[in-house]
């Protein structure tokens, strides 16, 4: 009686089990804070933020989570980098994005101030 409860158990749980092992990594948190802002101008234009974002994930990969933040005037749009990434990367995270080919200009978004 007892194997046979065993059995039924390994039955129901093996398939939960190895859904959760081979389920693809969570991506970054939509509520993950911000390690750099960047501007983005895609090589064609478009409203739409999914593709607006989704070079930059193929670009950057697990390096780093992507939320877009925003449009600008001319095309362009902001962009918050987050966690895993970590402020030292930042430099190296921008230049695979330029790299990837899809943008006009990639550049880390920062205030300017009048001297």
């Amino acid at each position: 009686m007892h194997f046979a409860r065993a059995f039924v158990a390994v039955l129901v749980l093996f398939p939960v089990a190895l859904a959760a092992c081979s389920a693809p990594a969570q991506m970054a948190s939509s509520d993950a804070p911000a390690v750099a802002a960047i501007i983005v101008k895609p090589r064609i234009a478009t409203s739409d933020s999914a593709a607006v974002v989704r070079p930059i994930q193929a670009a950057l990969g697990e390096m780093a989570g992507v939320k877009y933040v925003r449009p600008m005037a001319g095309d362009a749009h902001v962009v918050h980098l987050t966690a895993p990434a970590q402020r030292a990367d930042v430099a190296k995270l921008v230049e695979r994005v330029r790299a990837s080919g899809n943008f006009e200009y990639v550049e880390v978004d920062s205030m300017l101030t009048i001297r």
